[in-house]
């Protein structure tokens, strides 16, 4: 059984969903500590017995502290992120103002490639370029994938200073070797047509790539190529102070 459960951090006229997931009595990430009440108030309205997490970021791990101390269930994240999650985060404004710092907390370190629960075997993928600890969980029985932030959506022009674009494109040529339909993203919720949304942005990438390239060896900057492909900056780049920038996202593609 599948359950997934509609958070939304509103500050202004800004509004950012999140979504959190129950696969029988799994949870996937535990949500930002903004949003502690509805999530302290699903968990206890289920028999929740472990936690798996898609990766380290604090809008997917901000309520895993308050678990570990109440609820005293297992808890697993790639290997890659077990010492991020041991000290409190510390982050840059934007970013604390809309989901809160998270505290330290112990998760265990996921071994083997499967991940089960009573009526599912899933899949452990790692699919990093998002973050270098981002797996997903794909149940190819049943054609289900938890894509985490890997999806997201089809046609970013803009990425964060930490992301690699030609990691995100190896990571979803993977996932696709795979075989699933549905899709639960953490930000968009269920796709039930989400493979072919997966490849949607797999191909835009591929293409932004291209693109990027043939102008980079014309002999072009990156400042030069990032305001000819994407000349207007948009509201939440100035929000992030541009941590979140096209700029980020020729810059991945040409220092590879």
């Amino acid at each position: 059984m599948i359950k997934t459960f509609k958070l939304v951090r509103k500050i202004a006229a800004l509004r950012m969903p999140v979504y959190i997931t129950m696969i029988d009595d799994a949870l996937v990430d535990s949500g930002p500590y903004s949003l502690h009440r509805q999530v302290r108030k699903i968990i206890g309205e289920h028999q929740i017995q472990s936690v798996i997490h898609t990766h380290h970021h604090e809008d997917h791990t901000g309520n895993s502290p308050w678990i570990e101390k109440h609820m005293q269930i297992p808890q697993w994240i790639h290997a890659n992120g077990v010492e991020k999650c041991l000290e409190d985060t510390k982050l840059p404004f934007y970013r604390s103002v809309f989901w809160n710092n998270r505290k330290a907390f112990n998760p265990m370190e996921l071994s083997g490639d499967e991940f089960k629960t009573k009526q599912h075997t899933f899949k452990i993928v790692h699919t990093p370029g998002h973050a270098d600890d981002h797996i997903i969980l794909i149940d190819e029985e049943n054609g289900i994938c938890l894509s985490g932030d890997l999806y997201l959506y089809h046609s970013p022009t803009s990425h964060f200073s930490f992301e690699s674009v030609p990691e995100l494109i190896h990571s979803l040529n993977i996932a696709l070797t795979y075989s699933f339909k549905e899709v639960y993203c953490s930000h968009g919720g269920y796709l039930p047509n989400g493979r072919r949304l997966m490849e949607r942005k797999r191909d835009f990438l591929l293409n932004i790539q291209e693109t990027v390239l043939n102008h980079y060896r014309e002999g072009r900057t990156i400042s030069e190529i990032r305001n000819m492909l994407f000349p207007k900056n948009k509201p939440f780049q100035y929000l992030s102070l541009f941590e979140n920038s096209p700029i980020h996202t020729v810059n991945s593609i040409i220092k590879k």
